[in-house]
């Protein structure tokens, strides 16, 4: 498996997105493919059920919601997201590995960014480097072939 792309999205907005294949992505690329991201989440769980991972031709996707407090204490949703190559192993390995990857992401965000104001995304730029962390640590336990360029770049 590889990755191509890792991220949080809270309130439908990309707060944070670690792009591993395109790492000069267009702003304007991901705020769309997070905008289309978080529509079927919620379309989904409005008609069907919430999602927590599905495939097309050529990616796998798997997500994990929660929800986190702002700095005025409304709640709101927060999903954090792999996109990966398209691999025959995926559902195999989404219940015991990749879960518990999403998980840690999302716990240690909750953690470090509670209570605050999610409207100032550069705030959290730093934060890709702790999602880049994790997904070293997991890189073994999932048999990521590639992290892609960010990780490699970052190690250099």
């Amino acid at each position: 498996m590889q990755i191509y792309e890792a991220g949080i999205i809270i309130g439908g907005i990309p707060v944070i997105s670690a792009n591993y294949i395109n790492p000069y992505e267009k702003d304007e690329d991901l705020i769309h493919k997070c905008a289309l991201l978080s529509c079927i989440l919620n379309f989904a769980e409005v008609l069907i059920s919430p999602i927590e991972s599905f495939e097309s031709s050529k990616y796998n996707f798997a997500f994990k919601k929660s929800e986190i407090n702002t700095i005025n204490s409304e709640i709101i949703d927060i999903f954090v997201y792999l996109i990966l190559n398209k691999d025959e192993k995926f559902n195999k390995y989404l219940e015991k590995k990749i879960k518990p990857l999403l998980g840690d992401i999302l716990d240690k965000f909750k953690v470090k960014y509670h209570g605050r104001d999610f409207s100032y995304s550069t705030q959290f730029i730093n934060f890709k480097d702790i999602i880049s962390q994790i997904l070293f640590k997991y890189k073994k336990k999932l048999g990521f072939q590639n992290l892609g360029y960010y990780i490699q770049k970052k190690k250099e």
